[in-house]
């Protein structure tokens, strides 16, 4: 959310709590707020102590103001003053006007001092009367993960996506952490996830790159003895619940593969790194042959069936190449100035038609 948005909403948040809010005989709702815009210019400016100066001129015209609390409380934490950030949130935190950020500052204050037990109470409590909260199972998550406990981490992260399919954080985080285990199919699919639901900013060129990373990493295409290492034999190794007649995911998807590979090395040649050209071509032949055997149909994957709706439109290569654009930035740009007119229209028709995350999402990893 930008600055300019906050101030906005801390805005629209006074127009509807006038009513609750205790306000002194000085209070002026006029300049409270051009003190507060002063505070979040300053917090934009990475200036947390004239921040905290602004915010209490704010509150001194209207006192007790929930949303210049909670964002003063941002400013201390900002300064490393945990404490005072905890005295501060914690007669509030629970406030409906603060939804879930209450809870997931308060804990995160509490996880700077290295008390767990106090944070890991406060964002259960949050999930209790918000459990749709995709930041606050993301918070939970990342307790594990930096307790080492990667499954556990896994496995709240899911859940956030599943609760919230539009909180971008937790798809980024399953994807950074399957990149560094064996299991490198659900980092891929969950970083071409987070890529079409957050497409502009710092951390899309990031896992763009990642993405491109881990599609090579796992592949060695031409290779007779270890070609395709999208799993862990772990994951391989487990049936699917239907029955010893149904290929279990992660079997069909890398058998389909190597079945796929065909297409992007001549015969008796070992590819060890594919260019972008060739990852589209590898993909857009796995795409036309998962369809083809029904697999589309027997493995609920709404990431594949949305690659299988951009073929059946004739765009799936150009989603591809906006897919790996970072993982090459010199093959990129040689393939923009040879089809610009192309590519910009397809970037103008995936801008109004992208993937939707109105409804949670399955892609074969602890769908509900």
């Amino acid at each position: 959310m930008t600055r300019t948005m906050q101030r906005s909403l801390i805005v629209l948040l006074l127009t509807l709590c006038v009513g609750t809010v205790i306000v002194s005989a000085q209070a002026d709702p006029q300049k409270a707020d051009d003190e507060a815009g002063k505070a979040l210019d300053f917090m934009d400016r990475n200036l947390p102590e004239s921040a905290i100066q602004a915010w209490d001129k704010a509150l001194a015209l209207m006192p007790n103001y929930l949303p210049y609390m909670y964002e003063k409380a941002v400013c201390l934490t900002m300064t490393k003053r945990f404490d005072d950030a905890i005295a501060l949130l914690t007669p509030i935190y629970t406030d409906t006007s603060l939804k879930d950020r209450g809870y997931q500052l308060l804990g995160a204050c509490y996880d700077e001092r290295q008390d767990t037990a106090s944070s890991r109470r406060i964002y259960r409590e949050g999930l209790q009367a918000y459990p749709s909260s995709g930041r606050l199972h993301f918070e939970m998550g990342q307790q594990y993960y930096v307790a080492f406990d990667r499954t556990t981490a896994h496995q709240w992260w899911a859940k956030g996506t599943q609760a919230d399919p539009t909180y971008a954080k937790n798809y980024y985080w399953l994807a950074k952490s399957f990149s560094q285990t064996k299991d490198l199919l659900w980092g891929m699919l969950y970083a071409e996830l987070f890529l079409n639901l957050e497409r502009n900013t710092q951390r899309t060129a990031e896992m763009s790159q990642l993405c491109f990373e881990m599609w090579n990493k796992a592949l060695k295409v031409g290779d007779a003895n270890d070609p395709i290492n999208f799993c862990s034999d772990d994951v391989l190794e487990q049936p699917d619940p239907r029955g010893p007649n149904v290929m279990a995911f992660p079997v069909a998807f890398e058998y389909t593969m190597a079945l796929a590979a065909t297409v992007v090395t001549p015969k008796d040649t070992v590819t060890r790194r594919l260019s972008i050209e060739q990852m589209v071509d590898l993909r857009y032949a796995f795409t036309r042959a998962w369809a083809k055997a029904g697999l589309d149909t027997t493995h609920r994957n709404d990431l594949l069936t949305w690659n299988i709706e951009l073929q059946r439109q004739g765009k799936l290569k150009d989603y591809l190449w906006w897919l790996f654009a970072y993982g090459d930035k010199v093959e990129m740009n040689r393939f923009f100035r040879k089809n610009e007119q192309r590519y910009d229209t397809f970037l103008v028709w995936f801008g109004e038609n992208g993937m939707s995350f109105r409804k949670p999402l399955c892609v074969g990893y602890r769908c509900p």
